[in-house]
């Protein structure tokens, strides 16, 4: 298990279309899995993915888990400093220490799936310093092959209090 590292990152903000995710009760859940794919399928299908190109400051693909409202929400969008495109939202990333959990090959909603679970499930345990800090967790598709993933799941955490 040495897929994983803490790592300081600068703020950002993503630009995308977001669902609500109603299946779970906290910010992870395996119920989420099939939403999100069928959400990203569609936003492929339409078009919706593609038109937000242009507006991306980086080759990565990008989606997030953030709970808002005490709703669940998940987006699929780019990286960007650029104006919102008609209809997208935006979420912003804080500037945090993050957990970054790397994985490769096969689909990657299950990669995503697996890095998220071994996140919450034998990451961040009581025994380690870290903890989850409550903000969005980003799925970070690194090589543009969805079918063949290179992907990251950047998890953000602070220290923990009770050392």
């Amino acid at each position: 298990m040495n897929n994983f590292k803490i790592e300081s990152k600068q703020a950002f903000r993503i630009i995308g279309y977001k669902t609500a995710l109603h299946e779970g009760s906290t910010i992870h859940s395996p119920q989420y899995s099939s939403p999100k794919t069928a959400f990203f399928k569609e936003l492929l299908a339409n078009g919706l993915f593609a038109s937000l190109r242009p507006y991306s400051d980086s080759r990565y693909g990008y989606a997030a888990v953030a709970l808002e409202n005490g709703t669940v929400h998940y987006y699929a969008g780019v990286q960007s400093a650029q104006a919102l495109s008609e209809n997208a939202e935006e979420l912003y990333f804080p500037e945090s220490d993050y957990l970054i959990l790397s994985g490769s090959g096969g689909l990657s909603r299950l990669a995503f799936d697996k890095l998220e679970d071994q996140a919450f499930g034998a990451v961040l345990t009581d025994e380690f310093a870290y903890e989850y800090s409550g903000a969005a967790i980003a799925e970070v598709l690194l090589n543009g092959d969805p079918t063949n993933a290179e992907v990251e799941v950047w998890v953000p955490v602070r220290k923990r209090q009770d050392r």
